[in-house]
Protein backbone atom coordinates (compact mmCIF):
# COMPACT_ATOMS: atom_id res chain seq x y z
CA UNK A 1 0.00 0.00 0.00
CA UNK A 2 1.58 3.50 -1.21
CA UNK A 3 1.46 6.46 1.24
CA UNK A 4 0.94 9.91 -0.31
CA UNK A 5 3.51 11.78 -0.80
CA UNK A 6 5.96 8.46 -0.63
CA UNK A 7 8.44 7.67 -2.97
CA UNK A 8 10.09 4.31 -3.26
CA UNK A 9 13.43 3.64 -4.29
CA UNK A 10 16.28 0.68 -4.72
CA UNK A 11 20.09 1.18 -4.13
CA UNK A 12 22.54 -1.24 -4.73
CA UNK A 13 26.63 -1.17 -3.78
CA UNK A 14 29.02 -1.84 -7.24
CA UNK A 15 32.22 -3.98 -5.55
CA UNK A 16 34.78 -4.88 -7.79
CA UNK A 17 35.87 -8.61 -7.87
CA UNK A 18 39.66 -8.40 -7.94
CA UNK A 19 40.17 -6.06 -5.29
CA UNK A 20 37.15 -6.05 -3.28
CA UNK A 21 36.18 -1.95 -3.24
CA UNK A 22 33.14 -0.27 -3.72
CA UNK A 23 33.08 1.27 -6.99
CA UNK A 24 30.27 3.09 -6.73
CA UNK A 25 26.41 3.05 -6.34
CA UNK A 26 23.39 2.34 -8.12
CA UNK A 27 20.06 4.22 -7.63
CA UNK A 28 16.47 3.93 -9.28
CA UNK A 29 12.63 3.69 -8.69
CA UNK A 30 11.77 1.74 -7.44
CA UNK A 31 8.34 -0.20 -9.35
CA UNK A 32 5.25 -0.66 -8.03
CA UNK A 33 5.10 -4.20 -7.21
CA UNK A 34 6.15 -6.75 -4.11
CA UNK A 35 10.07 -5.22 -2.67
CA UNK A 36 10.75 -8.65 -1.52
CA UNK A 37 9.98 -10.16 -4.36
CA UNK A 38 13.17 -9.67 -7.18
CA UNK A 39 13.54 -12.66 -10.04
CA UNK A 40 16.24 -13.51 -12.12
CA UNK A 41 13.92 -12.23 -14.90
CA UNK A 42 12.90 -9.23 -13.63
CA UNK A 43 15.74 -7.57 -11.72
CA UNK A 44 15.64 -3.68 -10.74
CA UNK A 45 15.76 -1.03 -12.69
CA UNK A 46 18.39 1.59 -12.05
CA UNK A 47 18.66 5.04 -13.15
CA UNK A 48 21.76 6.79 -11.97
CA UNK A 49 25.25 6.08 -10.67
CA UNK A 50 26.68 7.64 -7.96
CA UNK A 51 30.84 7.30 -7.90
CA UNK A 52 32.33 6.19 -4.90
CA UNK A 53 34.73 9.25 -5.39
CA UNK A 54 32.69 12.38 -4.41
CA UNK A 55 34.62 14.60 -6.35
CA UNK A 56 33.06 12.58 -9.54
CA UNK A 57 29.31 13.72 -10.10
CA UNK A 58 26.70 11.13 -10.61
CA UNK A 59 25.51 10.17 -13.97
CA UNK A 60 22.10 9.33 -15.44
CA UNK A 61 22.13 5.69 -16.93
CA UNK A 62 20.73 5.39 -20.62
CA UNK A 63 21.74 1.52 -20.80
CA UNK A 64 24.08 -1.23 -21.39
CA UNK A 65 26.60 0.38 -19.23
CA UNK A 66 29.64 -1.48 -17.95
CA UNK A 67 31.36 -0.63 -14.78
CA UNK A 68 35.32 -1.53 -13.79
CA UNK A 69 36.81 -0.48 -10.77
CA UNK A 70 38.92 2.79 -11.10
CA UNK A 71 41.93 1.72 -9.19
CA UNK A 72 42.55 -2.48 -10.29
CA UNK A 73 40.52 -2.31 -13.30
CA UNK A 74 38.35 -5.30 -12.36
CA UNK A 75 35.14 -6.12 -13.14
CA UNK A 76 32.08 -5.32 -10.61
CA UNK A 77 29.57 -7.14 -9.15
CA UNK A 78 26.07 -5.96 -7.38
CA UNK A 79 25.81 -5.96 -3.96
CA UNK A 80 23.72 -5.29 -0.78
CA UNK A 81 20.61 -4.86 -2.81
CA UNK A 82 18.86 -2.19 -0.29
CA UNK A 83 15.30 -0.08 -0.51
CA UNK A 84 14.24 2.99 1.35
CA UNK A 85 11.73 5.62 0.92
CA UNK A 86 11.89 9.57 0.70
CA UNK A 87 8.65 11.54 1.42
CA UNK A 88 7.23 15.14 0.46
CA UNK A 89 7.39 17.99 2.44
CA UNK A 90 4.74 18.34 4.90
CA UNK A 91 2.29 21.50 4.84
CA UNK A 92 3.32 23.36 7.94
CA UNK A 93 -0.01 25.21 7.40
CA UNK A 94 -2.75 23.10 8.27
CA UNK A 95 -4.53 25.47 10.44
CA UNK A 96 -5.71 28.04 7.20
CA UNK A 97 -7.35 24.90 5.69
CA UNK A 98 -11.01 24.31 6.01
CA UNK A 99 -11.88 22.22 9.41
CA UNK A 100 -13.55 18.52 8.77
CA UNK A 101 -16.88 18.19 9.62
CA UNK A 102 -20.05 20.03 11.31
CA UNK A 103 -19.08 22.79 12.35
CA UNK A 104 -19.64 23.96 15.44
CA UNK A 105 -22.88 25.41 17.16
CA UNK A 106 -22.67 28.80 17.99
CA UNK A 107 -22.30 29.26 22.11
CA UNK A 108 -25.72 30.50 23.91
CA UNK A 109 -26.39 31.45 27.05
CA UNK A 110 -28.62 28.99 29.74
CA UNK A 111 -31.98 29.98 30.64
CA UNK A 112 -32.72 31.57 33.48
CA UNK A 113 -32.09 35.01 34.77
CA UNK A 114 -29.46 37.44 33.16
CA UNK A 115 -27.36 37.55 36.21
CA UNK A 116 -26.46 33.68 36.53
CA UNK A 117 -23.20 34.40 37.44
CA UNK A 118 -24.30 35.80 40.07
CA UNK A 119 -26.63 33.52 41.25
CA UNK A 120 -23.39 30.86 41.27
CA UNK A 121 -21.70 33.01 43.37
CA UNK A 122 -18.95 33.70 40.67
CA UNK A 123 -19.35 37.38 40.31
CA UNK A 124 -18.07 39.92 42.94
Amino acid sequence: MAMAGRKDWVQADLRCLMCGRVVGRLVGPLPARDPTKYTVSRPPQFAAFRPADDSVPAVRLTGGEHFHCSTCGGATIMDELETFSTYSDVDDELDHRPRRGRPPKPWRRTAGSPNWLEALGIAG
